[in-house]
């Protein structure tokens, strides 16, 4: 079941007596787990009938909790983050877990095949699961089970116009573009990141109808990822002196110089590939295939690329390499990262 469908089922109070949470992307967790708890368990009833552990509690205190029935309200809801009683256990020869003999762990095993009607357990866990084992099987077979696998380029569009909506916010195309070209340049997309900027954004632009591209670049302003994009929009149009000031608000903002090339690299190093894959005949669509990002930022890439030869993006490379050596062994500072810039410009 993906989280549209759980979110719909919960919203329609069809709940399942246990779940299990796991995966990357912390976002979906935290909302899979706000909504359970709205439809679970009223606010007047929480301290009692909300009882959240940080840590596996023992199997024991686990399973008299779930027998427990509820003081007062209908259910109890038990949260259990940070799980590792889905940890993968040894292999055997044959290449399956071992389920030690454990009377207790049985129990609760037994105990997931006749939930009590009053009780709703959440397992919650970063962690991928080992599958072969029995306590995973048995949530499998008569609860659900999650993985919240971080979103991949293509999908994000999607999952920005959905927020929105959710938060009554609008927000000009131009900025949308400029937000998930941003974003595109992180090795992995976070949906916590994006979703606190966007709350920002709303306490920033309070009483405003429509969020436009400026909003957007004074709350992100300060997000280097967001800040390099900017930069190298700036390169390729040969704007130096722009260029060079995003550098140092970088720097001023207490940003490590050797994050800064890091993140620098990366988006030279995707701009030469796309200058080969251009000089091969390769139009913006097979260069966002290439990349596995949306088709407008292939065409981005695609323009920005056409800004350079292939020689200054290959020298451009071996600086970065260099200057990444000398900074690491403190022969350099700052400086020559701003030489860098400034070669590309010329």
């Amino acid at each position: 079941m993906d989280y549209k469908a759980i979110c719909a089922a919960i919203s329609r109070n069809e709940l399942a007596s246990i779940y299990l949470l796991h995966g990357e992307e912390n976002y979906y967790l935290r909302q899979i787990e706000k909504r359970l708890i709205t439809a679970v368990v009223p606010p007047e009833d929480r301290d009692m009938n909300l009882i959240i552990f940080e840590t596996d509690p023992s199997i024991e205190e686990l399973i008299n909790i779930i027998e427990t029935a509820p003081f007062l309200g209908e259910k109890n809801l038990i949260l259990v983050r940070n799980t590792a009683l889905f940890s993968a256990g040894r292999k055997s020869s044959s290449n399956e877990s071992q389920d030690k003999a454990d009377p207790v762990m049985d129990r609760l095993i037994n105990l997931f095949s006749s939930m009590p009607s009053y009780s709703l357990v959440v397992f919650n866990t970063s962690e991928k699961p080992d599958k072969r084992r029995k306590l995973y099987k048995a949530i499998e077979k008569n609860g659900i089970v999650f993985e919240a696998a971080p979103l991949k380029g293509k999908e994000l569009r999607g999952w920005l116009v959905e927020r929105l909506k959710e938060l009554k916010i609008r927000m000009a195309p131009d900025a949308q573009e400029h937000l998930l070209t941003a974003v595109s340049m992180m090795p992995q997309v976070s949906l916590d990141f994006i979703n606190n900027e966007l709350e920002k954004l709303i306490l920033y632009t309070a009483g405003k109808q429509n969020i436009s591209s400026q909003d957007l670049m004074q709350i992100l302003s300060s997000v280097p990822e967001v800040s390099i994009f900017a930069m190298v929009e700036a390169l390729s149009q040969k704007q130096t002196s722009q260029a060079i000031a995003l550098l140092r608000e970088q720097l001023t903002a207490g940003e490590h110089p050797v994050r800064i090339l890091a993140l620098l690299a990366r988006q030279v190093r995707q701009l030469w590939q796309a200058k080969e894959l251009g000089n091969k005949g390769y139009g913006s669509r097979e260069i966002a295939e290439f990349f596995k990002v949306p088709g407008f930022i292939g065409e981005k890439l695609g323009r920005q690329s056409r800004g350079f030869s292939e020689d200054k993006l290959k020298s451009a490379m071996l600086n970065l390499a260099s200057a990444d050596r000398d900074l690491k062994m403190s022969r350099t500072g700052p400086v020559v990262l701003e030489k860098i810039i400034i070669e590309l410009c010329d």
